[in-house]
């Protein structure tokens, strides 16, 4: 039988929803985080209705963006409204203004909703394996966050942030599959990474056959990638796995890559932030391999290899140039 609060949709709607504005709003601790993940595993009606609730949030990224971009242009133009007009505007300001931080919140400094609302999630240098059958394994690299898929689908999970490398171990009638950006990468039997990241995402075929569909098909084999982004599918090409895979082993693997892309992969695995003052800097090549565990040596080898300075300030920020 139903649970009680499940006869009454309106009311789970409405708590998911206030769930999601007190977050946004800054007022939620550690432990108010555990509750709205027990709140959610209370009965599937409950998890349908915090993605419900995310999935209006991310709707409604594009049109708040541009009201408080409309906003910003009025302030500019010395725009003088009434009083009540003003506290109209103010309150829709300040309305997209934490609809687009609990969407995409600014320097990572919180988990969006989405990825709250996820099944499996690590944080800042965290990594957690999940066996989610006999056959099936997935490890969660730094910042990642998972959904599991259910029911009559082919099983698998949705890919909501991060990285992660599946293993299913034998050969399965139903394909495992991971849904990531509107991207389809499943296999019957084999291993591959797959990173989702802002632009898009990116999977490496480690052992066995993996398809990826992105508005066209593409198969592959051990030892190649493939990416998808806004563009489409790009080529399949040859992949590093031992690169891509380090992290895996507590390692990360740099060769000839922008001081740039080192710093913004660096930047995954550690609190607070690393900013590039200089961006000549950053096409500068580097070739290094860091463990995971050590990564506060980075600056100072950054230091003596480029010979730029470097200024640490408290909460973990650093300046480089």
């Amino acid at each position: 039988m139903p649970q009680p609060d499940e006869r009454d949709p309106d009311r789970i709607n409405r708590e998911a929803l206030e769930w999601l504005s007190r977050i946004s709003l800054g007022e939620a601790a550690q432990e108010d985080l555990a509750a709205l993940r027990r709140w959610r595993d209370t009965s599937p009606a409950h998890a349908a209705a915090l993605r419900r609730a995310g999935d209006l949030w991310r709707a409604l990224e594009a049109p708040v963006t541009e009201l408080v971009k409309n906003d910003a242009s009025r302030r500019n133009a010395n725009f003088r409204p009434n009083r009540r007009a003003f506290l109209a505007g103010s309150t829709a300001a300040a309305a997209a203004a934490i609809g687009v931080m609990i969407v995409r919140p600014p320097l990572d400094l919180w988990p969006s909703f989405a990825e709250l609302s996820a099944d499996y999630r690590t944080g800042t240098g965290e990594q957690r394996q999940v066996t989610l059958s006999d056959a099936v394994s997935v490890e969660l690299n730094t910042r990642t966050s998972i959904a599991v898929r259910s029911g009559e689908q082919d099983p698998g999970i949705e890919l909501i942030s991060g990285e992660t490398a599946i293993a299913v171990s034998r050969a399965e009638s139903k394909p495992f599959v991971v849904l990531a950006a509107g991207g389809r990468t499943s296999t019957h039997r084999g291993s591959f990474n797959i990173r989702r990241h802002e632009t898009g995402v990116d999977i490496a075929c480690i052992d066995g056959e993996v398809s990826v569909e992105y508005h066209q098909g593409a198969t592959l084999r051990a030892g190649q990638r493939i990416a998808y982004s806004r563009d489409g599918l790009s080529g399949v090409v040859g992949a590093d796995v031992a690169a891509v895979t380090a992290w895996r082993e507590g390692m990360l693997i740099f060769r000839n890559t922008p001081l740039s892309s080192v710093i913004d992969e660096v930047n995954r695995y550690r609190s607070g932030r690393i900013v590039l003052i200089d961006p000549s800097l950053g096409q500068r090549l580097v070739t290094a391999r860091f463990e995971i565990k050590r990564l506060d040596t980075v600056m100072g080898q950054i230091n003596q290899v480029f010979k730029v300075p470097v200024k640490t300030f408290p909460g973990g920020l650093v300046l480089v140039g």
